[in-house]
This record gives structure tokens, C-alpha cells and sequence, in this order.
């Protein structure tokens, strides 16, 4: 890692000058349109991205801090939300509070819990909440910022969730259990009726972490797909975290937590009064955030329609399908079973992480898991000729493993693969200072 500085230029360049380093950087990029970049694509039918890049450019400057000045800016806030609370099970009781994205959104959800258990059980002074080990890494991150104790109970066989081995767990000082819909390892709902009825017994919150699948199972389910109930209709949910700029194909940031009552909904705030200028409050925990996403998901709503959704939903599980069925049909790979959209298969065979580096040199960026070994995709809608492009090198690359033609491994990891050179300078730094920590423990 360099620590050159990058300077700001004396003198400003024009502006074709910078557009044209603009456009060079620009043509760098990985092609995600195309599905070539696995789990940031989210793009749907090509239409429904140009009222989104319309409607984004006019409001992209306005700071959605202040939607209390707009109208128009509260009634698309208003309008989003509730549109939303009608995919996930909610009533006209049910509230929410749009996000930058899913970690904002379950750092909402456990701030709240951990206020209504200092209320409920003031005794609690170090609570813990209890997570299938498929849990999304950024509750363990949240967890950590507010000093609650993760118990982590390991996958089943068959890598649901272990209902028993949770409910055993519970203990003087649990406070909630969180479980997804679907997870992201494994592409799995968790059982999250069972989980309900616990919560409701033992008297905890439960936190459905739907942010992959809330904007896309309720067009699942509208196709005839039988999906196990994970949102409000289970009793003993009292909160759901959703992405919009996932399958509601909204551009970033633009997330939502979503309350069973607003009496879940106000352990939520954090309104501030102790400084010169009166009362500071905002939806979530950022303050400033910007307003084009909200009026660009607002716009995609009403353009697309329930049933807009549910043919772009068609289309998703078409090639979901596809996809699925040429992965059982090459030898030496292996699908999992999966809720949604998300499918990962390994190989009993080869080291799947040869594979991820075979796809990487043709282009395809794909995601992994490491326990067990496989590849993760987060499938989009993707044009005929480029999915028989995917699933055609897919099938070159196995083969090319099996004969011994590939021997550069690529990175079963969340982030993916990538060159060190390509790699940001905080991301650098990060593992040098883990690095250096792990050397410290050792020592």
C-alpha cells in the first residue's frame, strides 16, 4: 500500500477533460447490468431503470434530513412506506422508517430491542440474543456496537436452522432472536413460525432480517411458490428489515425497518434536545441522507404496479431456474436447496474455489461461501444471450478444471475476488491493522 497522497489539482481541469476521465473509469468497470457482477446487479427489466435514472437525477441534490420541509418529499417518504408494510404482512397499525441500507436497518431493530428490554427487564444489565450461525455478519457488527453478547447456534445437517438447539439456549439474560428470510449463506427462510411461537412464549422480541427477500417472496408467492411465512403474519414478529435497492430495484442507499406497532417503533428514536438549536430527530440513525433514491423507488413503485413486480419476479425465477437446472446437469456440481432467488451449488469433485477463479478470468465475478465451500449467486434478470453466455462458460470452466487446464483459485468470501492492486486504501489498511493484531495475540 502506497502512502503517496493523492492531491486535489491546483487548477481545475474542463470539463470535457474530466469527462473523458470520467468516462475512462467508467468503461473499467465490471459490467453488472449483464450479471456479471454477482450480488450487486439488481437491475430487473431494462424499462424500469430509466424511469429510476430520471427520476433520481431530478432530486438528486435534496437532503432527505429535511422531508419535513417538503411535502412532496413527506408524501413520497409516507407513500414508500406504506407500500411496503403492505408487502410484508402489516396492517394500518404497522409502522416504519426508511434506511440507508440493511445494517442501518438492523442496527434500528436491535437499538429498539435492547430499549424495550432495559424497560422490560431492567435487571438485564449484559443482554445477549440468540442467531442461527447463518446470520447476515452485520448483526454481529451491530451487536458489538451495542454491547450485546451474540450466542450463535450452529446449522442442522441439512443447514436450516436448529429451532431446539435456540430454544435451549435462551437464558436469564436473552433479550431476542433474530432469524432471516432467507438467510444469506444458504439462501434458506428460517423457521420463523416456530421461532414466533417461542417469542411469544418467553416473552422476547423477534427480528426477521428479511432484507434480501422482503421486496421479492410476495411475488414469489403471487406466482404460486410455496415459501414459508416469515413477516408479520407470523405472530411474535415485532420488526422486519427489508432492501429496496435489492429486488425492489431501487438505486442505493435505500433500505427500511419495518415495525409490527408503533409501540415497537418508538424504542427506536433517538430524539435530541440538549443543544442550542431545540429538538434534532431523524428516521434512522444517519442524519443527512439523500432523497433521490426515496423518489426514484417511489417512482419505480408506481411505474411497475404488484403486477409489474410480479412479471419482473417471473422473469428472476425463469432464470433462477434455468440456472438451476444446467448446474444438475454439469457433472461435478451440486445445487443446494434454496428459498428465493438465491442459489449456491459446490462440487463433491474439484475445490469449488477453481471454478471462482475459471468464471473470474472470463469475466464473472461471483461471490462464495466458506463453510461448507461453495458458490453463491444472487441471481438477476438477465438478457437470453447473456445468461447462454453464463451458463456456457460455467460449463468450459468445469470442464477445464477437470482436465486440468485451471490452477489459479479464486476467493470464496463475501466480498469476492479481486487484485490487491485494484483494492482501496482502507481496505488495505484494514487487514494490515488485522494483521498486525493477530500477531500481538499470538505473542
Amino acid at each position: 500500500m502506497s502512502d503517496k497522497l493523492y492531491k486535489l489539482p491546483q487548477k481545475g481541469e474542463s470539463f470535457e477533460s474530466v469527462t473523458e476521465m470520467v468516462d475512462d473509469l467508467h468503461s473499467k468497470m465490471t459490467p453488472e447490468q449483464r450479471g456479471k457482477l454477482s450480488s450487486t446487479s439488481f437491475w430487473g427489466v431494462e424499462n424500469s431503470q430509466e424511469i429510476v435514472k430520471e427520476t433520481f437525477l431530478k432530486f438528486f441534490s435534496w437532503n432527505a434530513l429535511f422531508t419535513f420541509q417538503e411535502s412532496s418529499a413527506a408524501k413520497m417518504e409516507d407513500d414508500v412506506i406504506d407500500m411496503c408494510i403492505g408487502l410484508v404482512g402489516g396492517d394500518e397499525s404497522t409502522r416504519g422508517n426508511l434506511t440507508s441500507g440493511g445494517t442501518e436497518s438492523n442496527f434500528s431493530a436491535l437499538h429498539a430491542m435492547k430499549n424495550w428490554a432495559r424497560q422490560k427487564y431492567p435487571k438485564i444489565k449484559e443482554p445477549e440474543i440468540i442467531v442461527p450461525y447463518s446470520i447476515h455478519a452485520t448483526i454481529h457488527k451491530v451487536a458489538r456496537i451495542l454491547d450485546i453478547k451474540v450466542i450463535s447456534i450452529p446449522q442442522k445437517e441439512d443447514l436450516s436452522a436448529d429451532v431446539y438447539g435456540m430454544k435451549k439456549s435462551i437464558g436469564e439474560n436473552t433479550i431476542g432472536i433474530i432469524a432471516s428470510a432467507p438467510n444469506w449463506p444458504y439462501g434458506l427462510i428460517d423457521p420463523i413460525e416456530e421461532l414466533g411461537a417461542i417469542c411469544i412464549k418467553k416473552n422476547l422480541w423477534l427480528h426477521v432480517d428479511a432484507c434480501v427477500g422482503a421486496y421479492i417472496l410476495p411475488f414469489f408467492r403471487d406466482l404460486g411458490q410455496d415459501l414459508p411465512l416469515y413477516d408479520f403474519s407470523v405472530p411474535g414478529v415485532r420488526s422486519v428489515s427489508g432492501d429496496l435497492h435489492k429486488y425492489g430495484f431501487a438505486p442505493k442507499p435505500c433500505s427500511t425497518i419495518l415495525w409490527r406497532s408503533q409501540k415497537e417503533q418508538s424504542y427506536h428514536y433517538l430524539p435530541v434536545v440538549e443543544w442550542p438549536c431545540g429538538l434534532y430527530l431523524s428516521q434512522g440513525f444517519v442524519g443527512s441522507r439523500p432523497l433521490a433514491p426515496i423518489a426514484a423507488i417511489w417512482a419505480l413503485m408506481h411505474f411497475l404496479g404488484r403486477n409489474g413486480y410480479t412479471e419482473n419476479a417471473r422473469k428472476l425465477l425463469q432464470a433462477r431456474n434455468t440456472i438451476a437446472e444446467k448446474i444438475e446437469s454439469i457433472k461435478g456440481l451440486r445445487k443446494w436447496p434454496s428459498h428465493g432467488p438465491l442459489l449456491q451449488f459446490s462440487s463433491d469433485s474439484f475445490d469449488i474455489k477453481l471454478l471462482v477463479g475459471a468464471m473470474e478470468a472470463k469475466g464473472w465475478r461471483l461471490l462464495g461461501v466458506i463453510d461448507p465451500p461453495a458458490i453463491h449467486l444472487t441471481v438477476d434478470i438477465m438478457q437470453s444471450e447473456d445468461l447462454e453466455e453464463f451458463l456456457s462458460d460455467l460449463e468450459i470452466s468445469v470442464s477445464d478444471i477437470a482436465s486440468g487446464k485451471v490452477d489459479k483459485e479464486g476467493l470464496l468470501t463475501y466480498g469476492g475476488v479481486g487484485a490487491e492492486e485494484s483494492a482501496p486504501k482502507w481496505l488495505l489498511s484494514a487487514i494490515e491493522i488485522m494483521h498486525k493484531s493477530e500477531q500481538k495475540e499470538e505473542e
